[in-house]
C-alpha cells in the first residue's frame, strides 16, 4: 500500500510449462531434447547451469504447446517440419504474446531456444534442413519495448537507502545483515545480479576491496569490486556469521532442509525489491540498481561508467545506462551554454 509502479498494471506471470503438462508431453520428445542438451553442455560447461538451463525452461514450454495445440508431435517428424512448422512457429509466438503476456524480447529469446536444438539437429543429420530459420520473421524493435521497470535513482534516493540498511540490526528492524551487505556490493560495483549471486568468501580479497574470478553474463570472468565504507561493514558482517556458527562459502546464504546453502537469484530478487520500498518502490529490481550507479557515474565520465560495467562500446552505456533528458531540461542547458559564450 502507497507504494509507486511505473506500469499501471502488474505483470502477471504465468507458469505454463507445469509438471502436469509435461507428464503428458511426448516421451520421444524429451529424450531428444534431453540428448541436445548433453552435447551442448559438455561443449559450452561455463553456461550449462545458465544459458542452457533457461533454454531448457524456455523449450518445455514450447513442447507442452505442441502437446495441446499440435497433437503432440515429434519434434523431429520430417513431415510436420516441412509442411506446418512456419504456422505452428507463428501461433507459438501469438501464444506467447497474449497468452503468456511476454514482450518482444522474451519471445525472440524464446524462439531462439528453439531455433538453437534445430540446428544442433540439423548439424547432426537428424533433419534435413532447419525448418524455419532464414523464414521465421522475428519481432521487430523488440529492444526498443518496455515491458519491466526501469529506474534511475537520485542521489537522495540512495543515500536514504543506505542510512535505512545501516541502522542496528535489531528484532525491530525488517531489514537485516544480508541486506545491506546486498544493496552495498550491488550499488558499488554496479554488477548484475548472476555475478552478485555467484560471490563467496573463497573469491573474496577484503584488503584490495573485490571479489576476483567472478563468472558473469556469457561466461565473461570479471572482478567485483567495493567501496571502503562497504570493507568495513563487510568485515562486521563476517564477524557476524561466525558468531552465528554460518558455514557457508556463498557470501548470500539461505538455510535449506538443515545446511547453509547459496541464496537463489530470485531470493536475492525480492530482497531488492524489498529494499525497494524504503524509497516507496513497488517494482524495485537488481538492474534498477545497476542502471541507477551508472547513470551517476556516467554523469562525471562516461568512460568510467562502461569500464566499471564492463561494456565494450561506449554507446551501450549511452544508450541503455543514462537517463535521458527531456525537451525542457535539454533546452535550459543550451539557453545556459548560449548566455555564457
Amino acid at each position: 500500500e502507497g507504494l509507486k509502479y511505473q506500469s499501471n498494471e502488474q505483470r502477471i506471470i504465468k507458469r505454463y510449462a507445469t509438471k502436469a503438462r509435461m507428464d503428458k508431453v511426448n516421451p520421444d520428445n524429451i529424450k531428444i531434447y534431453n540428448k541436445y542438451l548433453r552435447s551442448r553442455k559438455v561443449k559450452n560447461t561455463d553456461v550449462k547451469d545458465t544459458t542452457y538451463k533457461v533454454y531448457q525452461s524456455y523449450m518445455n514450454i514450447f513442447m507442452c504447446y505442441i502437446m495441446e495445440r499440435w497433437d503432440n508431435f515429434y519434434l523431429l517428424d520430417e513431415e510436420v517440419l516441412e509442411e506446418d512448422m512456419l504456422d505452428i512457429m507463428e501461433s507459438f509466438m501469438l501464444f506467447l504474446q497474449d497468452e503468456c503476456g511476454n514482450g518482444k524480447k522474451v519471445i525472440n529469446t524464446k524462439l531462439s531456444a528453439v531455433s538453437s536444438f534445430y540446428h544442433w539437429a540439423t548439424k547432426r543429420r537428424l533433419i534435413k534442413a532447419h525448418p524455419f530459420a532464414g523464414r521465421l520473421e522475428r519481432i521487430q524493435n523488440a529492444q526498443e519495448e518496455k515491458k519491466i521497470a526501469v529506474h534511475f535513482l537520485t542521489q537522495e534516493q540512495i543515500d536514504k537507502i543506505t542510512e535505512e540498511l545501516s541502522k542496528p540490526k535489531d528484532s525491530l528492524n525488517r531489514y537485516d545483515w544480508q541486506d545491506e551487505i546486498l544493496w552495498r556490493i550491488a550499488y558499488d560495483s554496479a554488477a548484475r545480479i548472476g555475478a552478485i549471486h555467484q560471490l563467496s568468501l573463497s573469491n573474496l580479497d577484503l584488503d584490495k576491496r573485490q571479489f576476483t574470478n567472478i563468472r558473469e553474463k556469457r561466461s565473461k570472468i570479471v572482478n567485483v569490486p567495493f567501496l571502503k565504507a562497504t570493507q568495513e561493514r563487510l568485515r562486521e558482517y563476517l564477524q557476524w556469521r561466525e558468531e552465528n556458527g554460518i558455514d557457508c562459502d556463498a557470501l548470500f546464504f539461505a538455510r535449506k532442509n538443515g545446511e547453509w546453502t547459496r541464496m537463489s537469484k530470485q531470493s536475492l530478487t525480492l530482497r531488492i525489491r524489498k529494499i525497494g520500498e524504503i524509497i516507496g518502490i513497488g517494482d524495485f529490481r537488481p538492474h534498477s540498481i545497476r542502471k541507477s550507479r551508472l547513470n551517476i557515474i556516467g554523469k562525471k565520465n562516461i568512460k568510467k561508467a562502461a569500464t566499471l560495467a564492463h561494456h565494450k562500446s561506449i554507446d551501450t552505456t549511452v544508450r541503455f545506462y543514462t537517463e535521458k533528458e527531456d525537451e525542457t531540461a535539454t533546452l535550459d542547458s543550451i539557453e545556459e551554454e548560449l548566455a555564457n559564450e
